[in-house]
């Protein structure tokens, strides 16, 4: 396996599996993107996940580095109107749900949910309508070793009602949609 210096402290590191090594901060190392067609209604309370099949990967090339994520899913939401949703980034590398760097803090928050995103279906929503959902989060693993993304979900224990992942609850209508769950995980030199 070579090194080729190219300058500014950066080398590319070449074989099979070469990459940027001592890339500049901010310089994408790698990205990996998971869309995934699994159609999960989960009408749960508590923070669960939704699918397995909603999880990403990634082999950080660094331990310095920093993964970004970008998770976007058009559901459905066939809720109560005042019916609060939650989701929240989680990292599965060691088997269980846990929460990753960008996840906030609890402390002073009462009882309010550490989350990376909220809603409610807005009034008048029936099962044609879509929910887009889009957030960023980050997790500084530390590690070179593969790190495991997904999502928590859970909706609020005095409303009522299912979300759709990917699709609309009505597929027999003009109106109906299907979109796969799209997350994507991307290493940034620190």
């Amino acid at each position: 396996m070579g090194q080729l210096n190219l300058g500014n402290g950066a080398n590319f590191v070449g074989g099979s599996g070469g990459f940027l090594s001592d890339a500049p901060k901010g310089f994408t190392l790698q990205k990996v993107i998971l869309q995934s067609d699994t159609k999960a209604t989960p009408n749960v309370t508590s923070f669960t996940e939704s699918s397995s099949d909603y999880r990403v990967s990634i082999t950080p090339k660094s331990s310095t580095s920093r993964i970004y994520l970008t998770y976007f899913m058009n559901t459905n939401t066939a809720m109560a109107s005042n019916t609060l949703f939650m989701i929240k980034a989680q990292k599965f590398t060691s088997g269980s749900a846990a929460d990753i760097t960008s996840t906030p803090s609890t402390s002073g928050m009462g009882s309010r949910h550490p989350v990376d995103f909220a809603a409610r279906p807005s009034n008048g929503q029936d099962a044609n309508d879509q929910t887009p959902i889009l957030f960023l989060a980050y997790d500084d693993p530390g590690s070179t070793s593969t790190q495991t993304y997904g999502f928590v979900y859970r909706r609020e224990a005095g409303g009522s009602g299912t979300i759709y992942f990917g699709r609309s609850n009505n597929d027999n209508n003009v109106y109906g949609m299907h979109h796969p769950v799209t997350i994507i995980a991307e290493e940034v030199a620190q």
